[in-house]
């Protein structure tokens, strides 16, 4: 009798096939993440060069700029959360947060590649142009500028991110618009370097100046709106991602066990600090995001006073995310054989050797470098994929232990971890330059701005890695976890949906084959 299988009778629904997403309205949902990462990717990248060689902040108060805005995040990402949790429109929740901070974001965005003042000569001790406004006033600008950037980009990220949990009410279609939306966010990664990073490759410093240089007026104005036409097409970009999220997409209702219990503000942060999984989980992107934040923001001046190639510096990034890109359907039949959690593990394992490789590649080593931006690509693939991943089976076990659903709040955190790191990254990599002797607006830098820069991006980054790898190993939902908590969500939803009316079902009779002791998840059909 055990070997037997049992006949089941089933109610199916008559039009089962809608509940699966069109590939269309995929398509217009993934396009909402290329303005967060393509925003983002020229900060992380360019802003503090642009700050350090154009605005010419010194690098202790561009460490200020960068890292306060990020620390600001610490408010405005977590209250965006909470806002958006208690908006309801015509439009939705979500949606209408997306499109309508749009023009304010993009305004801000433009106005932190503008350098205010006029340009003028500066004659004693030969020093670089500069303009007429003090340098504390151009901190003030710029700290205000990113600032207020940083907040209306949350009003995009957090809700749009928010929006995966109500664009569909499926774990498989869940996985799906996620792995559309990654491929799209690493298109705009892509699209950020090209973009901004040619039109400023001809006219920033290459690493191989004479010490006499001397940089003139129309160089710093050449280069100034270099930065400001990268700024223009990017934000353009920006709203016509916008308008193509709030116009295709349509955001369902919550059903009944999806409904989000309206908390209070500090009750929210009680739930997401004290829930375990999640917690582990964010440390983990944390710490990676701190790892690979430090590597970007100071990989140009690596490779402009280290390697002394500054020149090709937007060739290598080009490189470098395009292997991302190629990388990303590799990785996604490694977690599809080997499940997400190793697939995560194993790429950063894979950083590990390839950033201690960046402290010993000799100057001017092209090829050698080449070889380490290939391994870089493979790694920095599993960055832009896994951790966004994890997350929607961390908020459905967060759903089946409490019985409710904090989505925007935990998304909001996970944002702010994000850019927590990022902004750490930036703001002490900025520190250890100003020990290390850089002299602002100067082509030309002494040797132990150079060493200064490979101590940078060897020792720190293989550090957050490892303390990444201890949080993921910790994270408690391996494959066989996860199947199980997709096996008890479909069940949940059975119990809990209103029975079907019979007008508006049909019978059909389907021969399972059930072993008697087949109680697992392993009877679920694996992604």
């Amino acid at each position: 009798m055990a070997n037997q299988g049992k006949r089941y009778m089933r109610m199916t629904d008559p039009e089962p096939e809608e509940t699966l997403l069109p590939l269309w309205q995929k398509l217009c949902f993934a396009v909402g993440g290329v303005p967060y990462q393509m925003t983002t990717t020229v900060i992380g990248f360019f802003l503090n060069i642009f700050l350090l060689e154009v605005a010419e902040l010194r690098p202790g108060y561009v460490a200020i700029v960068l890292f306060s805005g990020k620390a600001w995040d610490a408010v405005t990402d977590p209250t965006c959360g909470f806002l958006v949790q208690r908006t309801r429109t015509r439009w939705g929740r979500l949606r209408p947060w997306i499109l309508f901070s749009a023009p304010f974001a993009v305004s801000t965005y433009f106005l932190l590649f503008y350098v205010p003042g006029k340009y003028k000569e500066e004659i004693e001790e030969g020093r670089n142009p500069t303009t007429d406004i003090s340098m504390e006033g151009r901190l003030g600008y710029y700290l205000v500028m990113f600032c207020l950037f940083e907040g209306f980009l949350s009003c995009l990220h957090v809700p749009y991110t928010s929006l995966t949990m109500l664009v569909t009410t499926k774990q498989k279609e869940r996985d799906s618009v996620t792995a559309f939306r990654m491929v799209f966010e690493a298109v705009g990664v892509l699209a950020a370097v090209v973009i901004q990073g040619q039109l400023v490759a001809d006219t920033r410093c290459n690493g191989e100046e004479d010490i006499e240089k001397k940089r003139t007026i129309q160089d710093m104005i050449d280069q100034e709106w270099a930065y400001r036409t990268g700024s223009f097409i990017v934000v353009g970009l920006y709203l016509v991602c916008c308008l193509t999220v709030f116009f295709g997409v349509k955001e369902k209702e919550p059903t009944e066990n999806d409904a989000q219990e309206t908390t209070g503000f500090f009750a929210g942060l009680k739930l997401v600090f004290s829930y375990g999984p999640y917690m582990k989980a964010a440390m983990a992107f944390l710490f990676l995001s701190l790892a690979v934040g430090i590597v970007q923001g100071n990989v140009a001046l690596y490779c402009t006073h280290s390697l002394k190639m500054g020149g090709s510096f937007s060739l290598f990034v080009l490189v470098l995310l395009s292997i991302s890109i190629v990388s990303m359907p590799v990785w996604q039949c490694i977690v599809v054989r080997f499940g997400k959690k190793k697939a995560y593990a194993a790429g950063m394992i894979l950083l590990i050797p390839t950033f201690s490789s960046l402290m010993y590649i000799p100057e001017k080593s092209m090829a050698a470098f080449y070889v380490v931006i290939v391994f870089a690509g493979f790694g920095i693939s599993v960055a832009l994929l896994l951790p966004w991943s994890v997350l929607p089976d961390v908020l459905d076990l967060f759903m089946l232990e409490k019985k409710t659903r904090q989505d925007a709040i935990f998304y909001a955190f996970y944002v702010f971890f994000n850019k927590l790191a990022i902004g750490l990254g930036l703001g002490l990599s900025q520190l250890a330059l100003s020990v290390g002797g850089y002299k602002t607006g100067e082509c030309h830098q002494p040797s132990s701005v150079g060493e200064t820069l490979r101590l940078l991006v060897t020792p720190a980054p293989v550090v957050c890695v490892l303390i990444a790898l201890i949080f993921l190993w910790l994270y408690p939902i391996d494959e066989k976890r996860r199947m199980q908590i997709r096996q008890d969500i479909l069940l949940y939803q059975e119990r809990t949906q209103p029975p079907l009316d019979a007008s508006q079902a049909t019978m059909s009779y389907e021969s399972i084959t059930v072993p008697a002791a087949a109680t697992t998840s392993n009877d679920i059909t694996h992604l």
